[in-house]
C-alpha cells in the first residue's frame, strides 16, 4: 500500500487531467480525481470529494491538492464529517495542483510516508516549510516522526502533562494541555469530552487563560470559551479517581479529536488571510484553459451582492423570509405542582435526548446540550409559569449570550440550542416550528436557520437559502451540502429583500441577485434545470442492477429508520441487507410490544416495496444499549451476552419480534438472521425459534409470512472460520465487517486509539474472508456482507472477486460502489 492522492478541482476536466498526468509517473499509487458539482456543472461536491477520499485511502493517508479557495471549504467539511481516526490521516495540501500532484504521486511511488508526501506537494510550490502541516504535523497514520498530540511536556508542563497543587484546596489535582486542533473545543470536542466525564463521580472543570473555569459536561459553557489551537488549558479535579479522569481528558485533548493538521476555514480563530491560492502555475493555467473551454457559458450577475459560498448549487425562485422562533410561548392552561412540572421537564429532556443518541455526531452534540446540567438546573429554579415556559426561557437566554459573541464558531452554536431546546419543547406538547409548505419552490431568507431546519427546508421543497449569519463550519451548513440544498451564508441584504421577490442564488460562487433582468432569470433556469437533468441521470444509473463479471450481485442497504429507507429507494438500493431493528427501540421508554413492532417494521417494508430485505433480529449488548432492558457493559459488553445470546436467555422477546416480523412482511420480501453467532447449537436454535413464531401465528390464525430464508450475522471468528459446519442449518452467512474486524484485533471499536487495528484490508481479514468464502462455496451458502467494508468500492471489489454475492453499506454509498462495479467489473 502507498500514500493516495485526491485532486479537487472545480472543473471535473481538470482533475481528471491533474489525475492522468500525475498517474503516468506513479503508476502504482492510488489518485483520485474529485471535479466539477456532481451535476455536470463547474462547482465542488461534498459527496463527489467524500467518495473521492475513501477511493484514494488505503489505509497509509491521502494527500489532497485544490485549485480554488471554495474547493478548500468543501474539503475541510468532508473531512469534518469523517470518523476522527480516518480524518487524521488525511491532510491538505496548499500547492500549486499539477506541480504539486506529480511530485506526490512520485514521493508516494517511492514509498514515501505522509509526510514525505505531503512536504514533497509544498516543495513543488517553493513552499517547503509553510505553516498548517508538513513533515512533523501529520498524525501517526502517516509513520513518520513528529505526530502532533504526543510529546512529553506538552504546554510547558512536566513530562506527564501534569502540575500538581495549582488549584485551591489540598486534594485538587490539575493538568495544563495544549490544543492542537485549529477550531479548539467547539461543539463536537466538547461533546466528546462530555461523554468522558459523564460517568464518572469526579466534576472536571476546564479553564483558558483570562476566562473563569466551567463544567467540563456543560457543552455549551465549553464552546463559549472559544478556544483554539496553540491555547492551553487548565483541567481541574479532586477526589478519588480525579488522576485518572484528568490523564483521559489530557489524552483526549492531546490528540486533537481527529482534528489535528487540518487548516481551520477562512477567517476562524487566528489563521489569518484567505484561503484562496496565488495564481496557479502555467502548466496548470494551460490545464485549466483547455479543460474548460467547452465549458457552459456562466451568467453574469457582476452587479448581484456577494456572501460567502456554502454549499454549491443554483437556485432560481421567489424570495420567502422565514419568520423566527418566537420569544415568548402561549400561556398554558394549567401548570402543575413545582415538584410536577420538574419532573415533567426532566422526563422531556430525557426523552428528546435519548431519540438524539441513536442519530449521528451532530444529534449526539445536539443531545449533549440538552444534557447540560446547568441549563436544567436554571430552568427549574423558577417554575412558577410551568415547565414548557421556563425551559424556553433559559434556551433563548443561552442562545442570546452564545450568538453575542465575537467568536463565531461559539456564536454558530446558537441555532443548535435553539433547536435541541424546541425538541424538548414537542415532549412537553409545545410545537415552534417556522418551516411549512409556504417554502415549497422558494428561496428561503434567514439570519440562521438549525440542521434539522434544513431537511425539512429540503422535505418542504424550498430551493435555495440565503442566510445573514453563518459559519463554514455551522452544522446546518454541512447538511445542507449533504442534501444538495444549494446554500449562502453571510449575505447582507437579507433583510432587505421583499417577500416574492425573484432570486437567482449561486452557492458556489456566494452570489445572490435580486429581481435581475429577464434574460439572467430565464439562463438561470435553464442552467438549473439542466442540472437537475444530470442529477435524475445519475439517480437513474444507480437504480439499475449492476453485474460483476457476468455474474449478479446485490447492492444494498443497510437501515434502521423510515428516513434511512427513503434515503435507500432514493440512491438506488437494489435492496436492505442490514434492517438494524435495534435503532427502533433504542429510544423507547418502554418495550414495545409485538403490535407496536409490526407497525415499526411495517412502515420501514412499506417504503421499500417489493425489494428483498433482510431483518436483523435485536442486537442488544455491545455499542448498542437498550435501556428498557436489562442490559449491563459488565455483562452484555462486546465479549459478553450480547446479541443472539441474549435473545436464546430471553426467549420471549425473541419470540414476539418474530412474529411481528412475519406479520410485517406480509406482501414483501423478507428474511431474518440472527446477529452474535459462534456456534452451530446456536444457529439451530434460532432456526427452531423462527420455525415456532411461525406456526404461533398459522395456531392463532394471524396474517403472516414465513421467512424467505433464514441466516446469521458473521461476526465472531470461531463462526468465520467453520462456515461449512452452518450448511445444513442456515440459508445464507453476512459478515458483518465491523465487528468481525474487531474481534479479529482484540480491538473495541468504539476506542478511538484502537482504530488502527481495525483494518478492514489487514492481512488476518483477507485470509479469513478467503478461507470463509472458499468453504461456503464448497457447500453452497450465499455470502453477503455489511459495514463499512462494503461500502468502500475497492474493497467492495475485492469481496465480489472472491465470490460474496451481496454487499449492504450507508444508503449515500451506492452509486459510488455501483459506478465503480460499472467501470471495472467487467
Amino acid at each position: 500500500m502507498s500514500v493516495g492522492l485526491v485532486v479537487v478541482s472545480h472543473s471535473a476536466q481538470v482533475a481528471e487531467g491533474v489525475v492522468e498526468l500525475a498517474s503516468q509517473m506513479a503508476p502504482s499509487v492510488r489518485l483520485v480525481a474529485a471535479g466539477g458539482d456532481g451535476s455536470g456543472g463547474v462547482g465542488t461536491s461534498f459527496d463527489l470529494i467524500s467518495t473521492a477520499l475513501d477511493e484514494a485511502d488505503t489505509g497509509d493517508g491521502v494527500a489532497i491538492l485544490y485549485d480554488l479557495g471554495s474547493a478548500l471549504l468543501t474539503t475541510e467539511m468532508a473531512l469534518e464529517m469523517a470518523d476522527p481516526d480516518v480524518a487524521e490521516r488525511r491532510v491538505i495540501v496548499e500547492a500549486p495542483v499539477v506541480e504539486g500532484a506529480i511530485a506526490a504521486a512520485v514521493a508516494a511511488e517511492g514509498g514515501g510516508g505522509l509526510s514525505a508526501v505531503v512536504a514533497a506537494a509544498r516543495e513543488a510550490g517553493g513552499d517547503a516549510g509553510a505553516d498548517g502541516g508538513g513533515a512533523g504535523a501529520v498524525g501517526a497514520a502517516g509513520g513518520d516522526a513528529g505526530a502532533v498530540g504526543g510529546g512529553a511536556g506538552a504546554g510547558g508542563a512536566d513530562a506527564d502533562g501534569s502540575e500538581r497543587g495549582a488549584a485551591a484546596g489540598p486534594a485538587a489535582t490539575t493538568r495544563t494541555v495544549e490544543i492542537v486542533n485549529p477550531l479548539g473545543l467547539h461543539a463536537r470536542p466538547a461533546a466528546e469530552l462530555a461523554r468522558l466525564v459523564s460517568s464518572s463521580a469526579v466534576p472536571v472543570t476546564v479553564s483558558v487563560e483570562g476566562k473563569s473555569p466551567v463544567d467540563l459536561r456543560s457543552v455549551m459553557s465549553v464552546v463559549r470559551l472559544g478556544t483554539r489551537a496553540g491555547d492551553q488549558v487548565t483541567l481541574e479535579a479532586s477526589g478519588d479517581g480525579a488522576e485518572a479522569v484528568l490523564d483521559q481528558v489530557a489524552e483526549a485533548v492531546r490528540a486533537g479529536f481527529g482534528e489535528a493538521g487540518i487548516d481551520a476555514p477562512s477567517g476562524v480563530g487566528g489563521t489569518g488571510g484567505t484561503n484562496d491560492k496565488a495564481s496557479p502555475g502555467d502548466a496548470e493555467r494551460s490545464l485549466v484553459a483547455g479543460a474548460t473551454a467547452g465549458a457552459p457559458t456562466r451568467i453574469d450577475l457582476s452587479a448581484t451582492t456577494a456572501g460567502t459560498p456554502a454549499s454549491p448549487g443554483l437556485a432560481v425562485g421567489p424570495a420567502h423570509r422565514l419568520g423566527d422562533l418566537p420569544d415568548d410561548l402561549p400561556a398554558p392552561s394549567r401548570v402543575g405542582e413545582p415538584a410536577e412540572e420538574r419532573e415533567r421537564l426532566s422526563d422531556a429532556v430525557d426523552v428528546a435526548a435519548a431519540e438524539l443518541d441513536g442519530g449521528d455526531d451532530l444529534a449526539q452534540a445536539h443531545a449533549a446540550i440538552l444534557r447540560d446540567p446547568s441549563l436544567l438546573d436554571a430552568a427549574v429554579a423558577d417554575l412558577s409559569d410551568g415547565a414548557a415556559q421556563s425551559w424556553w426561557r433559559e434556551v433563548r437566554r443561552l442562545a442570546d449570550d452564545l450568538a453575542a459573541s465575537d467568536d463565531e464558531v461559539v456564536a454558530a452554536r446558537a441555532i443548535d440550542v435553539r433547536e435541541a431546546g424546541a425538541r424538548v419543547l414537542r415532549h412537553l406538547g409545545v410545537e415552534v416550528s417556522r418551516i411549512d409548505e409556504s417554502v415549497s419552490g422558494a428561496v428561503v431568507l434567514a439570519d440562521e436557520v438549525g440542521p434539522a431546519e434544513v431537511t425539512e427546508l429540503v422535505e418542504q421543497g424550498a430551493v435555495g437559502v440565503a442566510l445573514g449569519g453563518g459559519s463554514p463550519t455551522a452544522h446546518a451548513v454541512v447538511v445542507a451540502r449533504g442534501l444538495g440544498l444549494p446554500m449562502v451564508i453571510r449575505f447582507p441584504r437579507v433583510d432587505d429583500v421583499d417577500e416574492g421577490a425573484q432570486v437567482v442564488l449561486d452557492g458556489a460562487d456566494g452570489t445572490v441577485a435580486i429581481d435581475p433582468p429577464a434574460d439572467d432569470v430565464r439562463r438561470a433556469r435553464e442552467r438549473a434545470e439542466a442540472q437537475d437533468r444530470r442529477t435524475a441521470e445519475l439517480r437513474e444509473q444507480a437504480v439499475e442492477p449492476v453485474d460483476f463479471q457476468g455474474r449478479s450481485v446485490l447492492v444494498a442497504a443497510n437501515v434502521g429508520s423510515v428516513a434511512d429507507a427513503r434515503a435507500a429507494v432514493a440512491n438506488g438500493a437494489d435492496g436492505v441487507g442490514l434492517l438494524r431493528t435495534e435503532l427502533l427501540v433504542l429510544d423507547r421508554e418502554t418495550y414495545p410490544d409485538e403490535d407496536t413492532q409490526r407497525d415499526d417494521l411495517t412502515e420501514i417494508l412499506d417504503v421499500l416495496g417489493d425489494r428483498p430485505v433482510v431483518v436483523r433480529v435485536l442486537d442488544a449488548g455491545g455499542d448498542k444499549p437498550v435501556r428498557t432492558l436489562d442490559v449491563t457493559p459488565e455483562h452484555n459488553g462486546f465479549l459478553g451476552i450480547r446479541g443472539l445470546r441474549y435473545l436464546l436467555a430471553h426467549p420471549e422477546l425473541l419470540h414476539t419480534q418474530l412474529r411481528a416480523i412475519a406479520r410485517a412482511s406480509v406482501g414483501h420480501r423478507v428474511s431474518v438472521m440472527a446477529p452474535m453467532v459462534t456456534t452451530v447449537e446456536e444457529a439451530q436454535a434460532f432456526r427452531e425459534a423462527v420455525e415456532a413464531a411461525v406456526a404461533s401465528l398459522v395456531s392463532d390464525g394471524v396474517e403472516h409470512a414465513a421467512p424467505e430464508a433464514v441466516g446469521i450475522m458473521v461476526e465472531v471468528p470461531a463462526a468465520a472460520l467453520t462456515v461449512e459446519e452452518f450448511a445444513d442449518v442456515v440459508d445464507f452467512v453476512s459478515v458483518g465487517s465491523n465487528d468481525l474486524a474487531a474481534y479479529l484485533s482484540a480491538a473495541d471499536r468504539t476506542e478511538p486509539d484502537l482504530a488502527p487495528l481495525l483494518d478492514p484490508d489487514s492481512s488476518a481479514m483477507k485470509r479469513v474472508l478467503d478461507a470463509l468464502t472458499e468453504q461456503a462455496a464448497s457447500r453452497g451458502i450465499p455470502v453477503a456482507v455489511c459495514g463499512e467494508m462494503a461500502g468502500d468500492p475497492g474493497l467492495a471489489m475485492s469481496l465480489l472477486a472472491r465470490g460474496v454475492w451481496e454487499v449492504s453499506m450507508a444508503p449515500a454509498r451506492i452509486p459510488a460502489v455501483k459506478d465503480a462495479i460499472r467501470r471495472y467489473g467487467r
